[in-house]
């Protein structure tokens, strides 16, 4: 009788447990005829950026306004109730790309920057520096002073020996992932660089929790690393590898090759959950205010979904 009293209260536990991280069917909120890079999600609208245009999708009305912008379209960073759009592009030729301010209201561009030696990997934009961070196929990771737009001065250049495919910006500090397994911070008021981690596989996407080191690798590794303490921490998913991901309050929501989202719980380093929202890589991660989760697809979609 003792054993089937545990037995019952262990399901329930594990009811309640799976409830807790249960979500909704996912919401096809835009289906494009290409794939949608980026996004920036609003209240009441989505600016995304697809090929060679620029689009605001009103999500009431289920309509939408577009803004030529050129080249292939990268990345989009837009704010509510303003005029202005910074686009990132790879130019259709060869090792030319750009960041180009757009104005909504005016129809035309207020400043354009070319790159003409490489294509863009990566961009940050440091808007209290005037400064905009560009990592580059050329294995160069470049600061661009753009105060005095439309001049445009390089004042940092940082060589590597491999490609960085992502930087963030965390705490007034540059941080830097190279190919090489490799992840740096970078102070670029003191041009000090140190390497915080060596490892030994391409990393596709990492991010930082206070002492907290998380990252993931192509070869389908998540790894969570105390700075402080070096103490360590792995998961495998098979036959897939981590694309993108959220950090949302204690949890990292995972998008993979593969199309499947995954919800880890950062605290006890857990896959908790498996979501099959996507047929195809998911490339971007995004929420609103209201705390609902946007995704976007190879599959060529933007789909909304929220947890219980």
């Amino acid at each position: 009788m003792q054993k089937v009293r545990s037995i019952f209260i262990f399901v329930i536990v594990q009811v309640l447990f799976i409830q807790q991280y249960r979500a909704q069917e996912a919401e096809t909120v835009i289906e494009s005829d290409f794939v949608i890079r980026d996004f920036e999600v609003f209240k009441d609208s989505i600016f995304y950026i697809k090929k060679r245009n620029a689009f605001l999708f009103d999500i009431k009305t289920k309509s939408s306004k577009n803004y030529f912008i050129g080249g292939y379209g990268l990345k989009i960073k837009a704010k509510e109730n303003s005029n202005t759009i910074i686009t990132v592009a790879n130019e259709l030729v060869d090792t030319v790309s750009s960041v180009r301010v757009y104005n909504k209201k005016l129809g035309e561009f207020e400043a354009e920057f070319f790159y003409k030696k490489g294509k863009i990997l990566d961009f940050l934009l440091l808007e209290e520096a005037k400064l905009f961070v560009l990592s580059l196929t050329t294995n160069k990771i470049i600061f661009i002073d753009y105060k005095d737009r439309p001049e445009y001065y390089k004042t940092i250049e940082i060589n590597l020996n491999s490609l960085s495919r992502k930087l963030l910006y965390k705490d007034n500090m540059l941080y830097f992932a190279t190919d090489n397994g490799n992840i740096y911070k970078y102070d670029f008021l003191n041009y000090k660089k140190t390497l915080i981690h060596n490892g030994n596989n391409v990393i596709t996407e990492f991010t930082l929790v206070n002492e907290i080191l998380l990252y993931t690798t192509i070869k389908g590794d998540i790894f969570k690393i105390n700075l402080a303490t070096n103490e360590k921490a792995k998961i495998k998913i098979d036959n897939n590898f981590i694309s993108t991901f959220l950090n949302f309050n204690d949890k990292l929501i995972c998008g993979s090759w593969n199309g499947k989202i995954y919800v880890l719980d950062i605290n006890n380093f857990t896959i908790n959950q498996e979501f099959n929202f996507h047929k195809r890589a998911v490339i971007s991660i995004k929420k609103d205010e209201n705390n609902n989760i946007y995704s976007s697809s190879l599959d060529q979609t933007i789909k909304k979904w929220k947890f219980n």
